[in-house]
C-alpha cells in the first residue's frame, strides 16, 4: 500500500509538458531516490529498436536495467534526463558495464527506428543507450505495462504540431527483468549510481 501511493504521487508530480515554453508548473516537486518493496509494474510487450529488429520484455533480462519513457522531440525535459543518466552511468565506473539503458518513446507517431538510431547518440547520453519504439498499439501496450502517463498535447505557435505531456520518471529493473526502483527527476546521478551498484553487489 504503500509503494502504491508513492508512485501514484510521483505520477501526478512528474507530469511534464515537453514543449519550447512550459506554460505548466514545472516538473516533479518530489524528492530523492524511492525505492521501497515491490509493485506491480512491468509486463509484455512487443516493439522495434533502434535497428528494426523486434523487441520484448526479454530484453530486460540479464543486466539491471535504466529505462525512460520520453521522446526524439522533447526540446528540453527528455535530454536532461538522459544526460542526467550519462552522468549516473559514468559515476558507476566499470560496474556500468553490468548495466544497461533503455529509452522507450511515447511518440511512435514520429520517433521511428531511424530517428530513434540517431537521438541515442546524442552528446551526454548514456553510452550504449537503446531506443524502443513500434505502432501506436504497441507503445499503448508498454505504456500500459508500466502504468506511464503520456498524452499529446497540442502547440501553439510552434513549429511542431503537438508536444507529448508525460512523466519524467526513471524505472529500474533487476537482471530477471522485474521493477526494482523507479527515479524521480530530482534523483541526483549520484543517488542513480549508488542504487544501481548496490543492487549489483547485493541482487536488492
Amino acid at each position: 500500500m504503500r509503494l502504491a501511493l508513492l508512485m501514484s504521487a510521483a505520477a501526478l508530480l512528474a507530469l511534464s509538458a515537453c514543449g519550447p515554453a512550459q506554460t505548466k508548473t514545472d516538473v516533479a516537486r518530489s524528492g530523492s531516490t524511492v525505492s521501497v518493496g515491490t509493485a506491480d509494474l512491468g509486463g509484455p510487450f512487443t516493439l522495434v529498436d533502434e535497428t528494426g529488429a523486434t523487441v520484448t520484455e526479454a530484453a530486460l533480462l540479464g543486466k539491471p536495467s535504466l529505462v525512460y519513457f520520453g521522446f526524439t522531440y522533447c526540446p528540453d525535459v527528455c535530454p536532461t534526463a538522459l544526460q542526467k543518466l550519462g552522468v549516473a552511468q559514468e559515476a558507476m565506473g566499470d560496474a556500468a558495464d553490468d548495466v544497461q539503458f533503455i529509452m522507450v518513446s511515447v511518440d511512435p507517431e514520429r520517433d521511428t527506428p531511424e530517428q530513434l538510431a540517431q537521438y541515442v547518440t546524442n552528446n551526454g547520453f548514456p553510452t550504449g543507450l537503446r531506443g524502443f519504439t513500434g505502432t501506436v498499439e504497441q507503445v499503448e501496450q508498454a505504456k500500459k505495462a508500466w502504468k506511464v502517463y503520456a498524452q499529446k498535447a497540442p502547440m501553439d505557435d510552434s513549429e511542431m504540431d503537438y508536444t507529448v505531456d508525460h512523466q519524467d520518471l526513471v524505472f529500474m529493473t533487476g537482471r530477471d527483468g522485474k521493477y526494482v526502483a523507479f527515479f524521480p527527476n530530482r534523483s541526483t546521478p549520484t543517488e542513480i549510481a549508488g542504487r544501481v551498484r548496490n543492487y549489483l553487489a547485493t541482487g536488492q
